[in-house]
């Protein structure tokens, strides 16, 4: 319990300052009112559909791929620090980043109802750097709903970011009547949550749920859907759905009403 407590401490104190990437972020000022916190670790998510037969129950196939330096977090808090300026005007938005997400567990024991329930020590170094409300970044889990142009597919629950394989449906693209069996889909399930730093207090919430599917027509032998993006297009386009999906959510949150 101890050395679980030292490691939350030394989440806390992880605030991206100057120098890092660009200058993501500067010292606090009395001006701060917003602070961010992005969860989406550093790891891909990839399902492989399996079939089965007379159950309702997920047996499809999970793996995580570990990515180096968590660079869709670092996408998220650029996006949301954009975001927040372009809405409030110029100001700061103070940015912080775990060295783990697994310092804070299941994202789903974050909260007790409308409380948010982070480490009181990381509240208390957000609010001492001048911040008011925290914009929290977690992943999310839903069902696998993908969207194709005749409709959504999949099947059992996905989380977070990632990959869906599917090496047996069979795929046509009314748009670029491209046709073939199986699909990947890229895909992005999280959840973007407004917090009062004064009291916990959860005051709304986005669910971000966005997905497209990719034909195995386009991978390098016309079979094998995993090929159909590169292992750079794979990052790019999840930072891309990433920045999309926030530019949305943000404004829904802290915008005009």
């Amino acid at each position: 319990m101890k050395r679980r407590n030292l490691l939350l401490a030394l989440a806390a104190a992880t605030v991206l300052g100057e120098g890092f990437l660009g200058q993501l972020a500067q010292a606090a000022s009395p001006e701060t009112k917003f602070a961010a916190l992005s969860l989406i670790g550093d790891s891909i998510n990839v399902v492989t559909f399996q079939t089965t037969v007379g159950s309702k129950l997920d047996r499809n196939i999970k793996q995580s791929a570990a990515i180096p330096d968590a660079p869709f977090d670092v996408t998220a808090l650029r996006t949301i620090q954009a975001s927040v300026k372009e809405l409030k005007g110029p100001g700061e938005v103070l940015l912080y980043r775990s060295p783990s997400i697994d310092l804070f567990g299941d994202p789903w024991a974050l909260f007790d109802g409308n409380k948010l329930l982070l480490p009181p020590n990381l509240v208390e170094a957000m609010k001492k750097d001048g911040a008011s409300h925290l914009l929290l970044l977690t992943r999310n889990r839903q069902d696998a709903k993908l969207a194709t142009t005749q409709g959504a597919v999949g099947s059992g629950r996905l989380e977070g970011i990632g990959f869906y394989i599917d090496r047996q449906k069979r795929m046509y693209n009314t748009d670029t009547l491209e046709s073939g069996q199986g699909f990947l889909a890229p895909y992005t399930y999280l959840q973007l949550s407004l917090v009062d730093l004064s009291n916990a207090q959860v005051l709304q919430q986005q669910t971000i749920s966005s997905s497209q599917t990719i034909g195995s027509a386009r991978s390098k032998d016309g079979f094998d859907p995993w090929q159909a993006l590169s292992p750079e297009d794979k990052v790019d386009t999840l930072e891309r759905m990433i920045e999309k999906e926030l530019r949305q959510a943000v404004p829904a949150l802290i915008g005009p009403k």
